[in-house]
């Protein structure tokens, strides 16, 4: 009995040194890591919405991994928006900014964009969705912070097709650039959703703004991996650029969104659950 107990002890302490052995050795190997430089690349930014402002395209190159220094707006290019019923050549404000004076966002009206610059030519379409009107806002006391109050927003998905939302919070007319609320209908389709906005505190008396974006499929997947891109951060071990639907080897999107927007103040009688 007594030599088993030995032998067993031994076997363990063994095993015990191997493992050791082989997290030493893990942590002295070298792995290098080759980076290529790539040329910069066309970025698109620029949304069809339901809203009256002028449609604006951005146009800029990226930048080189090694060169994060300046921002390299593209001055001298072509851009249109068509669709169905209208076209526009937009305007050059300067800075790579482009300007329509003619086109309009229709909800369920379909727009192409076409960019020439040089010799390059790019494209994308997107289709306006409809605006999903905001049922209600109220507030619930926050799970972590309890003497403060989450808002929470409720309005009702359409039955039909796929819906694709984000929210967007403005706290006494202040909004958080980096704060990116979204969800889908995936299992609730045609049902009420009732959403609770974690992380953002209000008080009674505060002022609130929300806005309800019904975002096109692609928008919401560039938004999602911008999201993704932010939250992982620049250190990120294996950082990328969110989905485009911009062709011809563009970076960035051309997105749709229609919005609904809700106005109120915090009230100081709540009742607390």
């Amino acid at each position: 009995m007594c030599r088993k107990q030995v032998v067993l002890s031994f076997t363990k302490c063994a095993k015990l040194l191997f493992v050791i052995s082989i997290l030493f050795w893990s942590c002295e190997e070298k792995i290098e890591v080759s980076l290529k430089s790539v040329g910069p690349q066309m970025v698109v930014e620029g949304f069809i919405t339901n809203s009256e402002n002028p449609i604006v395209v951005k146009l800029s190159r990226s930048q080189d991994f090694f060169d994060q220094s300046s921002f390299f707006p593209v001055e001298k290019a072509s851009v249109q928006i068509s669709s169905r019923l209208d076209a526009d050549q937009l305007a050059n404000e300067g800075a790579g900014y482009y300007v329509s004076s003619k086109v309009s966002g229709v909800p369920g009206r379909t727009y192409t964009l076409k960019i020439e610059s040089g010799s390059e030519t790019y494209g994308a379409t997107a289709q306006l969705p409809g605006p999903i009107a905001i049922d209600t806002v109220y507030f619930r006391y926050g799970s972590f912070q309890k003497d403060s109050l989450n808002a929470v927003v409720e309005f009702r998905d359409p039955p039909e097709g796929e819906n694709y939302y984000r929210i967007k919070l403005y706290h006494n007319r202040k909004y958080a650039v980096n704060d990116y609320f979204l969800l889908t209908d995936a299992f609730m389709n045609g049902t009420k959703m009732v959403v609770q906005i974690y992380y953002r505190y209000f008080a009674p008396g505060d002022t609130i703004g929300v806005e309800l974006l019904n975002l096109e499929r692609n928008t919401w997947r560039y938004f999602k991996g911008l999201s993704e891109v932010i939250q992982q951060g620049v250190n990120s071990q294996a950082p990328g650029n969110p989905p485009t639907n911009i062709t011809g080897g563009a970076l960035g999107i051309f997105g749709a969104y229609s919005t609904s927007t809700w106005l109120g103040v915090v009230p100081f009688n709540l009742e607390k659950k």
